[in-house]
C-alpha cells in the first residue's frame, strides 16, 4: 500500500471517530427559566426554581422543570437538598442527538453549585440531576465533592430512600430507566 494510502486511511479513521464522539451541549437559562436551546420537539423548556428568602433553612423552597407537556415538581425532600442560592449558580448541560438505544436517553442535565463552589475549578460541592428530555423525570441525582486539595471529585448518593417516601421518589424518578440513581 502506498504512503498516501496509509495517511488517507489514518484521516478517515481519524475523522469518524471525531464524529462519534459525544459532547454535551450547554444550555442557558433565560431570567424566566426559559431554555431555548432545547429542540422544539422537547420544548417549551422551562426551569421554575423558587429561591428562599435570605436565612431560610434551605436556600431552596421549589423546583419545577417543565419539558412540552411534561411538568416534574420535585418534592421537598429532594429540594431541600439543593445548595444554591441564585440562578447564576445553576448549570447546565443536554444531549439529544446519541444513540439513545445503547446509553443514556436524550436527557437534561442540571448542576445545583454551592455558593463558591467551582467544580470544574476544583472546589465545592453541587448537585447534579440528570432528566429525561422525553418525559421530565429524574434519572439521576447525585452530591459531587471537589477536594480542594488535590482536586480529586468524590460522587455520593443522596440517600433519597431515607429522605423520602416511595410515593414521592415514583412521581420524579423515570421508571423505564432499570438503574436509575436513587
Amino acid at each position: 500500500m502506498k504512503l498516501n494510502h496509509l495517511v488517507l486511511l489514518g484521516a478517515l479513521m481519524t475523522s469518524s471517530a471525531a464524529c462519534l464522539a459525544h459532547k454535551d451541549r450547554i444550555i442557558t437559562f433565560s431570567q424566566q427559566g426559559m431554555m431555548t436551546e432545547i429542540p422544539a420537539e422537547f420544548g417549551p423548556a422551562r426551569l421554575e426554581v423558587e429561591f428562599a428568602s435570605p436565612g431560610a433553612r434551605h436556600p431552596v423552597d421549589g423546583v419545577t422543570l417543565s419539558l412540552g407537556a411534561h411538568v416534574t415538581s420535585l418534592p421537598a425532600c429532594i429540594v431541600a437538598l439543593l445548595p444554591s442560592r441564585q440562578m447564576a449558580q445553576l448549570r447546565a448541560k443536554a444531549s439529544w442527538y446519541h444513540d439513545e438505544s445503547r446509553t443514556l436517553p436524550y436527557y437534561l442535565g442540571i448542576d445545583f453549585a454551592a455558593p463558591g463552589a467551582s467544580v470544574a475549578r476544583g472546589r465545592g460541592t453541587q448537585v447534579d440531576m440528570l432528566f429525561n428530555l422525553r418525559s421530565a423525570k429524574l434519572i439521576s441525582i447525585r452530591k459531587v465533592t471537589v477536594d480542594a486539595g488535590d482536586g480529586s471529585q468524590r460522587w455520593d448518593s443522596m440517600h433519597l430512600g431515607r429522605r423520602c417516601s416511595a410515593q414521592e421518589l415514583d412521581a420524579v424518578f423515570d421508571p423505564a430507566i432499570p438503574l436509575n440513581a436513587r
